[in-house]
């Protein structure tokens, strides 16, 4: 560890809060502190700490590289120095699935950030960037000449919202948030004021009132890679998102996993099951064969412009307005009928694999489903069947191959959170100073990357 950096840590320096503003009487003091972007002190600031505790404590850096960094190189100095831990729990004690530090974690109180505070905070764009601990450097080279495409699809709590926009932000992507217009003018407003605080991040240009099952699922999403496409002409994947989901890669790992898949697209797909969504709907059309499969998707440009552009994509479109639960059905269709020529479409049999059967594996998300090839033991709470995450689940989640995962409540287990953006951000920390190798090897061998549409 440098002296400089061994310096701030004597000195008991503070970053960024990573989740939690406590409440008490001096917040009003806090709060103007922090507009002059100036220490703020409260027990859920994430602490500058020694880089030795980086190697010694924390699971989930296995293969971090022993060479030494010179950081006076390096054109994003501030971020090197900065470690980040969460310091009300021990986050290393919970990924190693430690169930005294679980239950220690259990009976910790949620505080949460108040959306009147997002106001004030969003009144000095810079300070709230720097505050709130955003990177605005693109990091390495490689992650600027690959940008990414995001939808954000939300619907109530901004403080889980814009934790996830932090944890995936880079200058480079380029970021479409659709607020639900169901959702209360109050949260809108506070969004509104975070995406302006970004060149790179809007809002589309209609709200959509979203109910499950229905076409307004699937609406916003084509809305935003509508505006996606309009705004930048070098984006490389689309990736779309909801405000209950967190990566469990960072950008520099997800750029290398997406080089990989060179064009391919991540969607899920069944032609065994649920076959009776579309039994009232006339054929469809072009000689497709429907499939059923997640709404959420990692799918290259290619695979977005045939969607937006070409006719084959709208009469399908049209054609699942007729069909049950249309957002599960358009996307996995698209990519599993090769004939129609979707670039990136995969060409063998529709059907995703286990994760041990490379040969189909969905791998955009994360989700313990309770059923079928999803199902693991949810060792925080199931809703309609789906496990939200909670402490227990830190040990599975952070060895996970999927690029994301869904789904977590803020309100539920909030250390769940905090220590999923703790090795988010250790990990980019790591790999940013070249002390962390990551290796996309294991991607190189998925059946869906070789049997594609070119």
């Amino acid at each position: 560890m440098s002296s400089e950096i061994g310096k701030e840590v004597l000195e008991k320096l503070h970053f960024v809060d990573q989740g939690h503003l406590r409440r008490n009487s001096s917040e009003d003091i806090q709060h103007d502190e922090y507009l002059n972007n100036k220490q703020l002190i409260s027990s859920e600031i994430m602490h500058i700490v020694d880089e030795g505790y980086l190697n010694d404590n924390l699971s989930y850096h296995s293969n971090v590289l022993t060479e030494k960094v010179d950081t006076g190189k390096l054109r994003f100095r501030h971020y090197s120095k900065r470690f980040r831990r969460v310091p009300e729990v021990n986050c290393h004690a919970l990924f190693k699935h430690d169930l005294r530090e679980i239950r220690r974690a259990d009976r910790i109180p949620l505080l949460t950030i108040k959306i009147e505070r997002y106001q004030k905070m969003t009144s000095d764009c810079e300070n709230f960037k720097v505050a709130r601990g955003y990177i605005t450097d693109y990091l390495t080279e490689e992650e600027k000449l690959f940008p990414l495409a995001y939808s954000i699809l939300m619907y109530k709590d901004v403080e889980q919202t814009e934790r996830l926009l932090r944890a995936i932000y880079r200058p480079q992507n380029i970021y479409c948030i659709h607020v639900d217009a169901k959702t209360s003018n109050k949260i809108f407003a506070a969004m509104s004021r975070i995406v302006n605080c970004f060149d790179n991040v809007f809002m589309p240009s209609k709200r959509i009132p979203v109910f499950w099952g229905e076409m307004t699922v699937l609406e916003p999403e084509i809305l935003c890679m509508e505006e996606l496409w309009k705004r930048s002409k070098t984006w490389k994947y689309f990736i779309n998102l909801t405000g209950q989901e967190f990566p469990l890669k960072t950008n520099y790992e997800l750029v290398k996993i997406l080089k990989v898949y060179n064009g391919s697209n991540d969607v899920e797909a069944t032609r065994k099951r649920n076959r009776d969504r579309w039994a009232r709907a006339p054929s469809p059309p072009h000689g497709i064969i429907p499939t059923k499969g997640a709404v959420h998707v990692a799918v290259s440009r290619g695979f977005v412009d045939y969607v937006l552009n070409d006719k084959r994509a709208h009469d399908l479109l049209k054609w699942t307005k007729l069909t049950k639960i249309p957002d599960e059905t358009f996307f996995p269709t698209l990519n599993h009928n090769p004939h129609l020529g979707v670039p990136g479409a995969y060409t063998g049999h529709p059907e995703t694999t286990p994760m041990k059967d490379l040969r189909k594996p969905y791998l955009a998300r994360f989700k313990n489903r309770g059923r079928f090839i999803y199902n693991w033991e949810c060792k925080g709470m199931r809703v309609r069947g789906m496990c939200v995450f909670g402490h227990g689940d830190l040990a599975r989640l952070a060895k996970r191959r999927e690029l994301f995962a869904n789904k977590f409540y803020l309100t539920y287990q909030p250390f769940v959170f905090g220590c999923l953006e703790e090795m988010i951000f250790n990990r980019t920390r790591q790999q940013y100073l070249g002390k962390r190798k990551f290796e996309a090897e294991w991607y190189k061998s998925l059946g869906f990357i070789s049997n594609k549409v070119k």
